[in-house]
Formats: C-alpha cells, structure tokens, sequence
C-alpha cells in the first residue's frame, strides 16, 4: 500500500512520509501534552448522549482535575481498547497510568472502568477489534 490513513486526522498520507506526519502528530506541547491524539473517524464515533459517561477524572497525587476531550470520550466508547493505559494529567503536565486515576463523579479508578468496557467489548463482539 503506498499510502496510510493517519489515525489522528483521518487524512491518507504518503507511506514514505508517515513518519514525519505522525511525529507532527505526537509533538509536545508546551504543557506535556501531546499536540493531537487517536480518535476514531468522526463518522464512526459513539453519536450518543453523553449524560452519565464520565469525562473529568482527578489525580489524587496533585489533586487536579483533567477534562477528556468529546472526541476521545466518544471513540473510546466505540472501541476501548483504542487508547493504552496512561492518560494525561494537567496537573503534573505529564502522562499516569490510568491506575493513579478516578472519575471525579463515581470516584471509580480509570483502569477498572476501563475494563469493564473491554469486557463488555468483548462479550458483545466476541473478542477485541482486529488490528
């Protein structure tokens, strides 16, 4: 295949030049985090309410609370298994393990809920998405 569909903006980029788009991609930004993440295709991704789904957890290590992004609560609710376990944390300006995480709302850990929709995946699929 000469080209691959880049799984931040969805565009079809020259094989041979991939490696420097998806680094434009993963750069750093000032606060740590990086410039873009992976989403599903906007045409793909969970069209739902969003009443109830968690989207701030707090790190009790600093104590701030983090915001998820629309586009990365609305792809993860189609395919958990897209993002890995480290997730962003404003307050250090640095990526934790979803482990040291919770939901401002439930007070549930990032990990376990996390894999509570891999095991829901899973038994409504019959086991993870390919790739």
């Amino acid at each position: 295949m000469l080209f691959v569909e880049c799984p931040f903006c969805h565009k079809k980029v020259f094989r041979l030049f991939f490696a420097g788009h998806r680094a434009k991609h993963t750069a750093l930004r000032a606060d740590g985090q990086m410039t873009d993440h992976i989403t599903v295709h906007h045409k793909g991704r969970y069209t739902g309410s969003l009443k109830g789904v968690p989207q701030v957890y707090i790190h009790p290590k600093c104590g701030v609370g983090t915001q998820m992004p629309e586009e990365i609560v609305r792809s993860y609710l189609v395919n958990p298994f897209l993002y890995n376990d480290q997730t962003f944390c404003c307050g250090c300006g640095d990526y934790v393990h979803q482990r040291e995480l919770v939901w401002e709302d439930t007070g549930e850990r990032l990990n376990v809920y996390f894999q509570k929709l891999k095991d829901d995946y899973v038994a409504k699929h019959g086991g993870p998405p390919p790739g």
